[in-house]
């Protein structure tokens, strides 16, 4: 009887673990899921509200509530995001270099295969690869964060040049907004303690 229930043990074992071999992957993440879940399988994008296909050398669909249409070769990406004007110029050597507007946000990056730095509308951004996240720190105005991660996996730097740029570009964006600064609380939490202060003298006064 044991040696019967061993053997069907690892029969179920081995079963198990072919299954577990075969089974479609469920994508990779792409960005912060704290913003949108984005999983890019293949040629497709997909999350909660959004649904985006990549072809050889375009990207197209809705990003949330915004339309996209991307185009790129291996100097530029042009087109649209949201309706705001899109075009990235594109510069490959011994880093990869990505400057100009998506979606009307001001984009200036780096990227080297072990950090990217560079900035994104208002946020400036130092980032180091993690496996198949990038983390470190994110500045926009005066918060500062040190604990951003986004995902973007390693395979991506096989990708085109250009598919590579739309599809960080888009991570970044998809980040989540920036927290409140410290120092705009505290501020605002002297500015109401001068306000008691000054309500509570006029009081005294007969």
């Amino acid at each position: 009887m044991k040696r019967t229930l061993c053997l069907s043990l690892v029969v179920i074992s081995v079963w198990a673990t072919g299954c577990a071999t075969t089974a479609s992957p469920r994508g990779m993440a792409l960005g912060d899921a704290a913003e949108e879940s984005l999983l890019l399988q293949g040629d497709a994008i997909t999350g909660p509200s959004s649904t985006l296909s990549i072809s050889a050398n375009a990207m197209h669909g809705r990003y949330r509530r915004d339309p996209v249409s991307l185009q790129w070769d291996y100097q530029k990406l042009t087109g649209s995001v949201g309706h705001q004007a899109t075009r990235l110029e594109l510069a490959e050597g011994d880093d990869t270099r990505v400057w100009g507007t998506f979606g009307g946000l001001a984009v200036d990056l780096t990227e080297d295969g072990t950090y990217l730095h560079g900035r994104v509308g208002p946020c400036a951004y130092v980032l180091k690869r993690e496996g198949d996240t990038l983390a470190g720190i994110r500045e926009c105005g005066s918060a500062v964060e040190k604990d951003v991660t986004l995902a973007f996996p390693a395979t991506l730097h096989r990708r085109s040049l250009g598919e590579r740029a739309a599809l960080m570009t888009l991570a970044l964006v998809n980040t989540r907004a920036p927290v409140v600064t410290t120092a705009m609380t505290v501020a605002s939490m002297a500015g109401d303690a001068r306000n008691e202060q000054a309500f509570n003298s006029c009081k005294k006064v007969p």
